[in-house]
């Protein structure tokens, strides 16, 4: 597990097993704001050093995002389909459901509830 600690924002991350497969739980707990976004999405991409590209990402714990966080996680996104990798993402709230709704994700990204569902959703 490891944990990246930026200004009103944490990202920690757990490697899983479901199905046979190596998955990263990428969870985000805080804020994306103008005072931390810059920095973190100079080292996102650490979170795939070690070469898992099955991603959950657990947004239960996000409480706000700006549009630099979208990009962030566009990022993310197009790292794991670039990698053949498989994505979904757990535990929206109101506002985030909105953004999301507005990044018009690939359709082969699942939204799901909670990271519990993603977990049990996945193939």
């Amino acid at each position: 597990m490891a944990k990246f600690e930026f200004p009103s924002l944490v990202i920690e991350t757990e490697s899983i097993r479901i199905r046979e497969e190596k998955v990263l739980v990428v969870s985000f707990l805080g804020q994306i704001t103008n005072t931390n976004a810059y920095e973190i999405n100079r080292s996102i991409s650490s979170v795939f050093k070690d070469g898992i590209y099955n991603i959950i990402l657990d947004l239960s714990k996000l409480e706000y995002i700006n549009s630099i966080g979208v990009a962030t996680l566009i990022g993310i996104i197009r790292t794991v389909e670039a990698e053949n990798g498989k994505l979904r993402i757990g535990g929206l709230n109101h506002f985030l459901e909105n953004v999301i709704q507005l990044m018009d994700l690939p359709k082969k990204i699942h939204i799901h509830h909670s990271k519990q569902e993603a977990i049990l959703s996945w193939v």
